[in-house]
């Protein structure tokens, strides 16, 4: 493509636009900052050799993708817990809602279902809910067993005469029964699955716009670009390779700052031609930006940013 050279807009045309803008906006401030008291107020009497006190020249690289928001990763990841623990898992059910629109849905992608829950039969304790174990008190044999001395007869002879009842540990069993320490009693264990969130598939537009000014504005000026990139002149190039070399021509100036910009830019637009979820729907443009630092008759300092050419532009402040 042949040379293009954009003609920036002056620091004049900026700030009549701005204050034009401000005043609209609030126009008591606009007095308090820069009206003179007991003068009538205009605006004819603020101008941009008074107030800017420093310029910068920086640039903004834009273009757009059309995503798809889908289902999450498909599989699951299956968890086995006693009948307590269910009560303690945060579960969520989708059965007859339909699908969920990823946009607006709040949480992780990948959740506990609760039609998901299914007993599981203990394998310790083969669903009793008890082990059986020999009596230690016993030893197992559920007869406890004692030897008593005995006077005999008037002579009162001593002698071991044996004593024998039931255990009543474990009932005369011989065993003793304990609550299975895997299902802690209750027989089954409970399977649930960490299921995905049922989404919608939506197609969305979505901005990209990198800027070497890094403005706290750039989620906002990707927003209007994206609405109207048309109503602010720019240059449009096919690919960054004619992008990176003729950015310097094309703007009339060049930075360190500028130079990360496009690296950055190029390095996203690499991202989004591999995204099988993505598609490119616009040449990349590439904007001349002014950075203005300003300051009040009262001392309030703020900035200016404008973004386009001296043809069409917009403007952006934190004022």
């Amino acid at each position: 493509m042949p040379d293009i050279r954009i003609k920036t807009p002056n620091l004049d045309e900026i700030f009549e636009v701005w204050k034009r803008k401000a005043t609209r906006k609030d126009r008591k401030r606009m007095e308090k900052e820069f009206g003179t008291k007991g003068a009538v107020f205009s605006l004819d009497a603020i101008s941009a050799a008074e107030y800017v006190k420093d310029t910068m020249k920086e640039a903004a690289i834009y273009f757009a993708i059309k995503q798809s928001l889908g289902p999450a990763p498909t599989g699951k990841e299956e968890n086995l817990i006693t009948a307590p623990r269910v009560g303690r898992v945060q579960f969520y059910s989708f059965k007859g809602e339909g699908k969920v629109d990823k946009e607006q849905w709040k949480g992780k992608e990948i959740v506990p279902h609760f039609e998901s829950i299914k007993s599981v039969q203990c394998k310790t304790c083969k669903g009793k809910g008890y082990m059986e174990n020999k009596c230690k008190t016993c030893k197992g044999t559920g007869i406890i067993n004692e030897t008593f001395t005995v006077l005999i007869g008037a002579e009162q002879k001593k002698e071991k005469k044996p004593f024998k009842y039931p255990c009543a540990t474990c009932y005369g069993t011989g065993y003793r029964t304990e609550p299975c320490k895997e299902c802690e009693g209750h027989k089954n264990m409970y399977k649930y699955a960490d299921l995905p969130v049922p989404f919608q598939t939506v197609v969305t537009g979505v901005p990209i716009l990198h800027s070497s000014a890094q403005t706290k504005y750039e989620k906002e000026i990707g927003d209007d670009l994206h609405k109207m990139v048309e109503d602010v002149e720019g240059i449009k190039f096919n690919n960054f390779k004619d992008l990176e070399s003729k950015a310097e021509a094309s703007l009339g100036y060049i930075n360190k700052n500028i130079n990360k910009t496009i690296n950055s830019a190029k390095n996203t637009h690499k991202k989004h031609e591999k995204d099988k979820n993505a598609q490119i729907t616009t040449q990349i443009y590439l904007f001349p930006m002014i950075q203005m630092f300003c300051e009040t008759k009262r001392g309030s300092k703020f900035e200016i940013y404008s973004l386009g050419s001296g043809a069409k532009f917009m403007t952006y402040s934190n004022f």
